[in-house]
């Protein structure tokens, strides 16, 4: 039951290690996806267009800070459709 426990919290504790530049810099590599690519659930867009389900997951891990899966799936994705990627802080 410990290592259960154990299990559970330590990628809780690794997620909320974030540095503050990693999730504003996740945030600009969002905010270029669901403009451009996808499409957010929110999105005032009436747009069909959406991005796959790895890429919006990723776009919503940035906005809950969850910033190490995220980054390098938007990299790629951006990159992919030959966009530049913003400056990271």
């Amino acid at each position: 039951m410990l290592l259960l426990v154990a299990v559970l919290l330590v990628p809780g504790i690794a997620l909320g290690q974030a540095s503050p530049n990693d999730v504003v810099y996740c945030n600009r590599l969002a905010d270029l996806y669901v403009h451009y690519i996808g499409r957010s659930e929110t999105s005032p867009y009436d747009d069909v267009h959406r991005g796959s389900s790895d890429t919006q997951v990723a776009a919503a891990q940035c906005r809950q800070g969850i910033t190490g899966p995220a980054i390098p799936v938007l990299e790629r994705v951006l990159l992919n459709n030959g966009f530049t990627l913003p400056p990271r802080g």
